[in-house]
């Protein structure tokens, strides 16, 4: 079997980038069990055996995938942090940090959707997910951290939890369950008056 390799040449890469991108096309289109090795390479316009040069199987291209797309959405919730005074955050910030995490929900949500719902019988997506979980817990609480002296509550590790589990679910429901049913915008702004009452002290 040829061995797993890494793409150098910028002719590889985008060879690899090309089996990515059809895989999220036919993945939204066809699902993930839906869909197999030989319709991916067919879309992406490669040979099976180029397929088998970068990845192992399927599997290994959905976590690969999995990865990238989580880092994505990571760097699309966060990337505005330098505009603020992360020891002074008002609620004007907290509300630009949550436009932001209903846009990363936008890059792919029928890739979130169906992988996050994977994550409940599939041990290697639910690894990379919690570990995805443990990263914005972690952010949550250095910005908590960073407004110690003006916080009304107690126990930092704790509220970060919270209000991670209170914004994913908020997300979840808009994107996933009631899309459609109320203007996101109306979510964005209670949650924002929500989570800046919770924590911090005027």
């Amino acid at each position: 079997m040829t061995s797993v390799r890494a793409p150098q040449q910028k002719r590889s890469i985008q060879t690899k980038a090309r089996i990515m991108k059809a895989a999220f096309h036919l993945f939204a289109c066809k699902g993930i069990h839906g869909t197999n090795s030989k319709e991916i390479v067919k879309t992406a316009g490669v040979s099976i055996g180029s397929f088998y040069s970068y990845f192992k199987n399927k599997k290994a291209l959905l976590l690969e995938m999995l990865d990238d797309y989580l880092n994505r959405h990571y760097s699309m919730i966060w990337q505005h942090l330098d505009l603020f005074s992360i020891d002074q955050l008002r609620r004007e910030d907290v509300k630009a940090i949550l436009t932001n995490v209903f846009q990363a929900y936008d890059i792919s949500p029928e890739f979130h959707r169906q992988t996050h719902a994977l994550r409940y019988s599939d041990s290697d997506i639910r690894r990379i997910y919690d570990k995805e979980r443990e990263r914005e817990v972690s952010q949550v609480g250095y910005l908590l951290e960073n407004n110690k002296n003006r916080l009304r509550i107690k126990d930092i590790t704790a509220a970060a939890i919270v209000i991670h589990n209170a914004v994913e679910n908020v997300a979840h429901t808009a994107k996933f369950i009631g899309s459609g049913k109320i203007d996101e915008a109306r979510l964005i702004n209670e949650l924002s008056d929500m989570i800046y009452c919770f924590v911090l002290a005027d």
